[in-house]
């Protein structure tokens, strides 16, 4: 496909840098020379400087032949106008990053007025991921699948679980409910389990499974899986008023620590429910004046990495049982995790991964696309969701009896609105969602499962 990126930010170049991969065809437009010359010096692309809405530069980019423009610069009314010009020079589809919350209600009519293919919006999207979390304090990070009736944990496994030093064969018939271990991270390595696999202090486990038997497991492991009540959130930046929006419709309590006063002053007119301190929430005096230790749980969500992580570490240190923390730099995120926090949240990954699993959608628009998409240990493995359709040679044959590619693996299927964890004997039905996993490379369709 012939995609064209407007704005070479974090988000354009990290969706650049994927794309590449999949080997399309990617011209990156942008009026900052550096970023230019960044992109140019790292990525096999067409860097193009000039105003991703211009005519003149949208035609240089060879505009008429595009397949999918996306505008991903700062500035939501750029990246609306970049595609309505964009549409009407050619292009057939059209993607716009819209982060504003004066526009968070107005989405629908955005992309019917401005025939917009899809609205994106990383803030929202992150608030709504770490939701997840707060809802699933003892997981690391919480991903859902089958129009939320499926869910993938991510859980630290310590020396005191019960699940440790048992074959999974095993371990599966003493489980109180259906859940299926589908992939491991230990000594940063990635392991799709089989049935001899048996867990170790400090591996990575992702568990499927919807979200009562993910409760039950948490209590046969000996965790407490009740959900956070009083939440602690420090930088008063957009996430923080959809992350608010959406944990005072659960029921939590809500305090956000903000330095900046003028910001102070918008939070009280917009977040009427909640608690604002004007403070600085890297200052230890300031957290323990807000009694931060009593906290279930605190998300760091100022513009600095390095802010964050400072909170994060001192309300870590204070006994707060769940820290979830934002990181823009995403080389940052091995160091972040050696220090303990399996809790972060990149805006802009969770961005490109949308982007891109809609770019997957169109390239395979006559076959099993793919759906949802989520990247597991710096992209070595995905876990993707897909509808099976019209596919004789899938359909209705025991799982045991197909010819998988090494380490892919069915870890769920949904049947009218049934969840089934499968085994050898079950087969996939028409019409089923089918979770699979994989490290054999990115999967744009689901035939792409079977060893040719």
């Amino acid at each position: 496909m012939k995609i064209i990126i407007v704005g070479g930010g974090k988000v354009g170049y990290t969706l650049a840098q994927h794309l590449v991969t999949e080997e399309h065809d990617i011209v990156l437009i942008d009026d900052d020379a550096d970023v230019l010359n960044h992109a140019d010096e790292t990525l096999d692309i067409m860097c193009i400087k000039g105003n991703g809405a211009s005519v003149e530069i949208l035609r240089e980019a060879g505009i008429a032949e595009t397949d999918l423009l996306v505008a991903v610069t700062n500035g939501d009314e750029l990246n609306m106008i970049c595609c309505v010009i964009g549409k009407k020079l050619g292009a057939q589809h059209t993607v716009a990053r819209i982060r504003n919350t004066d526009y968070s209600n107005e989405y629908k009519m955005l992309k019917q007025e401005l025939e917009l293919d899809m609205v994106i919006n990383p803030e929202m999207e992150a608030a709504d991921e770490i939701a997840r979390m707060l809802q699933f304090p003892v997981a690391s990070n919480v991903e859902t699948f089958a129009n939320n009736m499926l869910e993938m944990v991510e859980v630290r496994i310590s020396e005191k679980d019960s699940i440790l030093n048992i074959k999974l064969t095993d371990l599966t018939r003493q489980l109180p409910s259906r859940v299926i271990f589908c992939a491991v991270i230990r000594n940063d390595e990635l392991i799709i389990p089989k049935g001899n696999f048996s867990f170790e202090p400090d591996d990575l486990a992702y568990v499927i499974g919807e979200r009562k038997g993910i409760y039950k497991f948490f209590n046969f492991m000996g965790r407490n899986s009740h959900k956070a009540k009083n939440i602690t959130i420090i930088g008063g930046s957009r996430i923080a008023i959809y992350l608010t929006w959406l944990l005072e419709d659960l029921g939590m309590n809500v305090k956000i620590i903000e330095l900046n006063k003028e910001r102070c002053l918008l939070l009280s007119e917009i977040l009427n429910d909640t608690l604002i301190i004007c403070g600085d929430g890297t200052d230890q005096e300031v957290l323990d004046n807000e009694n931060i230790q009593a906290a279930d749980a605190t998300v760091a969500l100022t513009n600095m990495d390095e802010e964050n992580l400072i909170s994060s570490l001192y309300a870590h240190q204070q006994g707060v049982p769940k820290v979830i923390l934002k990181v823009n730099r995403t080389n940052y995120i091995p160091i972040i995790e050696s220090l303990g926090f399996d809790s972060t949240v990149s805006p802009k990954l969770s961005t490109a991964y949308n982007i891109l699993r809609y770019v997957r959608a169109l390239s395979n628009s006559q076959g099993i696309a793919v759906e949802k998409l989520y990247k597991i240990l710096r992209n070595e493995a995905e876990v993707a969701e897909f509808t099976a359709k019209n596919s004789p040679d899938l359909i209705d044959i025991p799982l045991k009896d197909l010819n998988l590619k090494n380490d892919v693996l069915i870890a769920a299927l949904v049947r009218n609105k049934k969840i089934i964890i499968p085994y050898g004997n079950d087969s996939i039905k028409e019409g089923d969602k089918v979770i699979v996993v994989t490290k054999t490379g990115f999967i744009a369709d689901l035939n792409e499962i079977l060893e040719i």
